[in-house]
């Protein structure tokens, strides 16, 4: 038995409605983080629903976009999921909406749509200059057309964003605006502050493997005193949202998901997600038993993958090295292709003293309210590991970020061979041996609430993951049993 609850009461539903659910795994989908949705079902107009759904057709109709609505669904009186009733059509004749119910990933997506990341409330940071701020980094990177070959004294001085020499960042005077300063967001404090702006708690122990891990910016943090003066200054704080990468919510996340092997999972009922790693559900020697019948089997296509990772716009493409964004496993016929990246590692010398670092580097215009270099930023979401303040060739100190590992036993560099070795190669080997098997199993609420997509099952004696949970649930009836579409897992 099923029903929808919130504060404005219970909703009326048809005696015998049938509602179709599909809860889908968020391990295997590589384009997004699927979740649970059901197929569309009638809501009739008594005079409690149009007080509690306030008249959804009628506003539809001027033109109105219908917000999710959030609802609590409990099966055979046990609260199973929170999530949003969404609402589809209206039929007048039968006076009735067609409505579908969303929870966890899936009611997560239905939120986010058409939102980017600068769109959010992320909050004011406090500028410090110094390098272990808690919400960015202020590593060294050559940035030398930083801003669009007009402010040559910038690039006579190296064309260094960050600059640092003898323990502190070099800042500038009104006469010689040489050193801009450029946070790099946290990439951890970011998530953090995204999930929290959507009203959710972020954990999970990938956490601990992109602590060290940051945002490549090009917005310089720096103001104009003024509206007419055209020197900048530096902010006593600044939006976070001005510096995170130009893109879409939901891009972010499985940007994320498909450059590190990593997988979302929504609690059921409290506002919380767990971040993990596809290699260790591979690993895990735990499984749940249960008893289904005769499947229906589809072989495995063994196709293998094509890994793909975002360039930056960048001219040093032209002549640098791109390999490591690209890597062929098997007939490559799926194909990963991350929005997500990192930048070229180049030299950088610094002309009053020729000393040398080794730093990011990129060729390409910067942003900043000075030297009419513009606010529209151009950066993706490239990321470096953050090593703190190390020592130059010459004995000099410096913050460097770079796209190697560090911890190579531990930590993948962000290149594919290495994300490939120490995130991957588990998880797609899996996938590219695994058919597909379809099963009916007998099926309780109690089943219903201990399902966990990271759990394998035994079944007929052999291990599975369930890629999809299809179950009809009824107003008057209790459940009785669920479509299970599983993947074998050889060990």
């Amino acid at each position: 038995m099923i029903r929808f609850e919130n504060a404005a009461g219970v909703l009326d539903l048809s005696e015998n409605t049938t509602i179709s659910l599909e809860i889908q795994s968020p391990l295997f989908r590589f384009d997004s983080v699927p979740g649970t949705t059901s197929y569309s079902f009638s809501v009739p107009w008594t005079p409690g629903n149009l007080r509690r759904l306030n008249f959804p057709h009628l506003r539809a109709a001027q033109g109105e976009t219908i917000a999710p609505e959030p609802y609590d669904c409990y099966i055979d009186e046990v609260l199973w999921r929170r999530g949003s009733l969404l609402y589809k059509e209206a039929d007048e004749q039968k006076r009735v909406w067609s409505y579908t119910f969303a929870a966890d990933a899936a009611d997560l997506q239905a939120r986010i749509a058409g939102r980017t990341l600068r769109q959010l409330e992320l909050g004011r940071v406090l500028l410090e200059l110094r390098p272990d701020a808690a919400a960015y980094a202020l590593p060294t990177m050559h940035h030398p057309q930083f801003y669009g070959g007009k402010n040559k004294p910038f690039e006579q001085a190296g064309g260094l964003v960050n600059d640092y020499r003898n323990g502190v960042y070099r800042t500038n005077t009104p006469a010689a605006w040489q050193y801009p300063i450029v946070p790099f967001p946290r990439l951890v404090y970011l998530l953090r502050a995204v999930f929290g702006a959507l009203g959710y708690q972020v954990e999970g122990e990938w956490l601990a493997d992109a602590a060290q891990l940051v945002c490549y910016s090009d917005r310089a943090v720096e103001v104009l005193a003024a509206p007419n003066d055209p020197v900048p200054v530096l902010p006593a704080d600044f939006a976070l949202a001005e510096h995170v990468p130009d893109m879409g919510v939901g891009e972010f996340l499985v940007s994320l998901q498909k450059l590190f092997g990593l997988m979302f999972l929504f609690h059921p009922v409290r506002p919380r997600v767990r971040i993990g790693r596809l290699r260790d559900v591979v690993a895990e020697p735990g499984y749940l038993e249960r008893t289904a019948g005769p499947g229906r089997l589809s072989p495995a296509l063994g196709g293998g993958f094509l890994l793909k990772m975002a360039l930056a716009d960048d001219e040093l493409n032209k002549t640098l090295d791109t390999s490591w964004a690209q890597l062929r496993i098997g007939a490559g016929q799926t194909t990963i292709d991350s929005a997500a990246g990192t930048l070229h590692m180049v030299v950088a010398t610094d002309p009053a003293d020729n000393s040398r670092r080794h730093v990011p580097g990129i060729l390409a215009k910067g942003s900043s309210p000075a030297f009419e270099a513009g606010l529209e930023s151009r950066a993706g979401l490239h990321l470096l590991y953050d090593f703190g303040v190390t020592a130059d060739q010459d004995g000099q100190t410096y913050p460097l970020a770079s796209s190697a590992s560090p911890d190579p036993d531990r930590l993948p560099g962000l290149d594919w061979p290495d994300l490939y070795f120490h995130q991957y190669s588990a998880w797609l080997g899996f996938l590219d041996r695994a058919g597909s098997e379809q099963r009916t199993a007998s099926f309780r609420v109690a089943d219903l609430l201990a399902l966990d997509p990271a759990r394998k099952e035994l079944v007929n004696y052999r291990k599975y993951l369930w890629e999809k949970v299809s179950v009809s649930l009824n107003t008057s009836r209790r459940l009785e049993s669920a479509r299970f579409t599983y993947r074998p897992i050889r060990l």
